[in-house]
């Protein structure tokens, strides 16, 4: 076992060198072919794990466990099989954990590095500068829905309710929203153009309108705005 994280050390902490230098950065960083295809998923993840938290990182393993996971094509590591947390990475795969890593001992949030993150059943893209949502935001999600359920809302010309989110960001709100209230219409407003052309990207890709219709201006002609009508096909209430 000793020998074995010597190994993974050596490999993963920059054994190669480029132009002198040493370090985490994936330029400078060259695999040491014959120990590659002795690592298994579970064995990166320890060491970034450990890398993680010896720099101060939140939440190291789960950091380590999603990067490993997106490398091998899951969503999480719990959701690999089990041949796949044993079964030793490839140089590829051992050098592509390696230059995420490196962004996440940046302090770049695991939701930018990985470029989604599901959300109330949605798999939204991310990307700076918008802002990621947060725990608390899938609170704020499950609060209106119950608000929504249990008292008379402002009813838009479909029979459903009328939604307004300022400071949209990545639409997770507005379209979580809407695709489980399908008779509502969602206008989400933002000064930042690209919040808003994120929450249109993310309405494309979740199915969830038909083209999308972008305002290029909100009431007064303030801020960029998305007008979501009720999804097609929706039922009536």
């Amino acid at each position: 076992m000793e020998l074995g994280d010597r190994m993974l050390r050596a490999l993963l902490s920059g054994l190669g060198r480029k132009g002198g230098t040493r370090g985490w950065a994936f330029s400078s960083w060259q695999p040491y072919l014959p120990l590659a295809g002795l690592l298994s998923a579970t064995e990166v993840v320890s060491h970034w794990t450990a890398v993680f938290e010896k720099r101060g990182i939140p939440e190291a393993q789960a950091s380590s466990e999603y990067i490993v996971a997106h490398v091998l094509g899951a969503k999480t590591f719990q959701s690999l099989r089990p041949v796949l947390r044993t079964q030793p990475l490839s140089p590829w795969q051992l050098q592509h954990v390696q230059k995420l890593s490196s962004c996440r001992l940046q302090r770049m949030p695991v939701q930018y590095i990985l470029g989604e993150w599901d959300f109330q059943g949605l798999s939204l893209k991310m990307a700076p500068p918008v802002f990621i949502p947060r725990p608390e935001t899938e609170e704020l999600v499950e609060w209106v829905l119950k608000e929504v359920t249990q008292s008379s809302c402002p009813m838009g010309a479909q029979g459903g309710p009328l939604i307004l989110e300022v400071g949209c960001g990545s639409g997770a709100i507005s379209l979580s929203l809407l695709s489980q209230l399908p008779q509502s219409r969602v206008i989400a407003v933002d000064k930042g153009e690209a919040a808003i052309c994120l929450t249109q990207e993310n309405a494309q890709r979740g199915e969830l309108v038909t083209p999308p219709a972008l305002g290029p201006h909100g009431p007064g002609r303030q801020q960029p705005s998305l007008h979501l009508p009720p999804r097609h096909g929706a039922a009536g209430p």
